[in-house]
C-alpha cells in the first residue's frame, strides 16, 4: 500500500461506464473535498467502472498519494504564490495596494484553477480507480 490511498466503498449507482461509490471518509481525506460529501463522515465519488461492478457491490478504490500532493500544490500553492507576488507588486505603490494586489492575484489564481478543473478531472493520475471487487451484492445482501 506504499504510495497509495485505499478505501472500500459500495456501488450505489451506475451511469453507463461510470459507477458512483459511497464510502466512509477516512482521516486521510482531511479537507480534500475531491469527493462529494454527504453526512459528516460519508462521501461519494464517480469513477470509471473498470471491473464491471453492479449496484450493491463492495469495491476497493485507490488513489495514488502523489496525486493528492500534486492536487494540494495546485490548489494551495499556486494561490499562495500569487498572493505573495501580488503583495510584492502592490507594495511598490502603497500599503493599501499591497493587500488589493495580493488578494486580487490570489482570487485570479483560484479562478484560473477553477476554469482548468475540467482538464484536471480528465487526467488519469488525478482520478481514483477501482482495483478489485471485495464482495458482490449477492454476498452482502445489497447492503453497505
Amino acid at each position: 500500500m506504499d504510495g497509495e490511498l485505499r478505501t472500500v466503498g459500495t456501488v450505489i449507482e451506475l451511469n453507463g461506464d461510470r459507477a458512483t461509490i459511497a464510502f466512509k471518509r477516512s482521516k486521510a481525506c482531511g479537507d480534500c473535498h475531491a469527493c462529494v460529501s454527504f453526512g459528516s463522515d460519508q462521501a461519494k465519488t464517480e469513477l470509471m467502472n473498470t471491473l464491471g461492478a453492479k449496484v450493491g457491490d463492495r469495491v476497493s478504490v485507490e488513489l495514488h498519494s502523489g496525486s493528492v500532493m500534486k492536487a494540494s500544490l495546485i490548489l494551495y500553492g499556486i494561490p499562495l504564490l500569487a498572493l505573495l507576488a501580488g503583495a510584492v507588486a502592490g507594495s511598490f505603490i502603497g500599503n493599501i495596494w499591497t493587500a488589493v494586489f495580493g488578494i486580487g492575484a490570489a482570487a485570479l489564481a483560484l479562478l484560473a484553477i477553477r476554469l482548468f478543473e475540467p482538464k484536471f478531472r480528465k487526467r488519469a493520475d488525478f482520478n481514483p480507480i477501482m482495483i478489485e471487487i471485495v464482495a458482490r451484492a449477492e454476498e452482502t445482501g445489497g447492503e453497505e
